[in-house]
C-alpha cells in the first residue's frame, strides 16, 4: 500500500473474504477505502501518516493505544463491552450478520462522533 495516498477509511478484518466484501461495499458507496490485516492497520493508524476517517475491525482492543484518534466500528457476532473500552465516545457496534446498508449507517453514525 502506498502511504502517500490518503485512504480516509481503513477496513481491518482478519478474514480476507469479509475484508474484501466490506471494501467493495464501501468503495461502491464512494468511500476511499483500504483493506489490510490487523498488524498493518495498527502500524498505519499509529504512524499518523494518513487521515483516518474510521476503522472497522472485529478486534478493537488491538487499537486501544490509539483510541480517540479515529471513530471505530466494532463488527462482531457477540458484542463484548470489554472490547470497546477506550472507544466509548467514538465506537459503534455492528452485530453480525449485517446488511451492507447497516454498515453504511454505522459509518455515518461514527462519522458524527466528536473526537477530542
Amino acid at each position: 500500500m502506498n502511504l502517500q495516498q490518503d485512504p480516509g477509511l481503513i477496513v481491518i478484518i482478519e478474514d480476507p473474504f469479509i475484508r474484501n466484501f466490506l471494501r467493495t461495499v464501501l468503495k461502491r458507496a464512494g468511500h476511499n477505502t483500504v483493506a489490510v490485516g490487523a498488524q498493518e492497520g495498527l502500524d498505519l493508524v499509529s504512524s499518523g501518516k494518513s487521515r483516518i476517517t474510521a476503522v472497522i475491525t472485529n478486534t478493537p482492543k488491538l487499537f486501544r493505544a490509539v483510541a480517540g484518534r479515529f471513530p471505530l466500528i466494532y463488527t462482531t457476532s457477540c458484542p463484548d463491552p470489554e472490547e470497546m473500552r477506550g472507544f466509548e465516545n467514538c465506537c459503534c457496534v455492528l452485530q453480525k450478520p449485517f446488511q451492507p446498508g447497516q454498515l453504511l449507517e454505522a459509518l455515518n453514525e461514527v462519522s458524527a462522533a466528536v473526537i477530542p
